[in-house]
């Protein structure tokens, strides 16, 4: 997504108007999907504070959900999950969205699954606990700039 240019009319008095163009960046939408509320919460409060537009999903058949409502830049997807798993998630998601960039949320007793996840297609893991320079750079380089 890049830059819109929006024009805006004003009459500032009865005989001028004025025409206003405003360069505007749109958001990066990102979806993040993790069954842990304090996880899920901790992410979309730094995604947000970095610019990103975040919508959340509790678990895989939430996120399938959101992504069949809308459109996303990326996704923050936890693999450890009830019902649909993560490695789910990311098939069914690759499957409606190939260049849909995901970054997989797993803890180190799973490194192997988030190795299978980016073979699977995420751009990329990150391992429970990661701190937020780590998280940053990542969605930076799959993601791409927050506007």
């Amino acid at each position: 997504m890049g830059l819109r240019l929006f024009y805006f009319r004003h009459s500032l008095c009865s005989s001028c108007e004025v025409e206003i163009a405003i360069l505007a960046g749109t958001q990066k939408r990102i979806l993040i999907v993790d069954d842990d509320p304090d996880i899920r919460q901790v992410l979309s409060d730094r995604m947000s504070s970095w610019g990103y537009a975040v919508e959340t999903a509790n678990d895989g058949r939430e996120a399938l959900e959101a992504l069949s409502r809308g459109e996303f830049d990326g996704m923050l997807l936890d693999m450890r999950m009830p019902e649909i798993d993560g490695t789910e998630v990311l098939r069914r998601a690759h499957e409606s969205n190939p260049a849909l960039s995901v970054v997989v949320v797993t803890a180190t007793s799973v490194k192997e699954s988030a190795a299978q996840a980016v073979a699977g297609g995420a751009c990329a893991y990150l391992l429970k606990p990661f701190d937020a320079a780590q998280l940053k750079q990542t969605a930076e380089q799959c993601f791409g700039p927050a506007v």
